[in-house]
């Protein structure tokens, strides 16, 4: 089933990251999209049981980015990311929050709590979910798509 981003767009819930529990239930799959409160859009995922993954976000837990045996914690490539990649987004992402500390937990949650918004789109299966990841991020708007890369402080 292919929809538009229009069609689309008249089933999003918008969300706070605070309202999870109360609007998402347990095991409910489809889309979500995180945007900065100015309406830039962050990032497009999809998830089997979106309140579990949104609330790994919102989390955004320390321990889920694992320094490889190794590794340098100043490349990307040499962490692992097992329940968030947000987080890792976040966490290399200098320029985007230059009053939060995204390299900790608690700045991150700061950040995604002050200053992001959720829109949700429920879906039927995984796939139908998949398909409208790919239009969204087709479309080039969305600041974390694919591999996690160094972005730089403009200062």
């Amino acid at each position: 089933m292919r929809l538009t981003l229009a069609v689309q767009e008249s089933r999003v819930m918008e969300l706070e990251f605070s309202q999870i529990e109360q609007f998402i239930e347990r095991g409910r799959r489809g889309l979500y999209m995180i945007y900065l409160r100015d309406a830039t859009p962050l990032k497009v995922g999809i998830a089997g049981d979106l309140r579990r993954r949104l609330m790994h976000h919102r989390r955004s837990p320390d321990s889920g980015l694992r320094l490889k045996p190794g590794g340098d914690r100043s490349r990307p490539e040499d962490v692992e990311c097992k329940r968030s990649i947000l987080g890792k987004h976040l966490y290399y992402d200098e320029e985007i929050a230059p009053g939060y500390d995204l390299k900790t937990q608690a700045g991150r949650q700061a950040f995604l709590r002050e200053n992001c918004t959720l829109r949700v789109l429920l879906t039927q299966t995984r796939a139908e979910a998949r398909e409208l990841e790919k239009q969204w991020e087709a479309t080039g708007q969305f600041r974390y798509v694919g591999l996690v890369r160094i972005r730089p402080s403009a200062a």
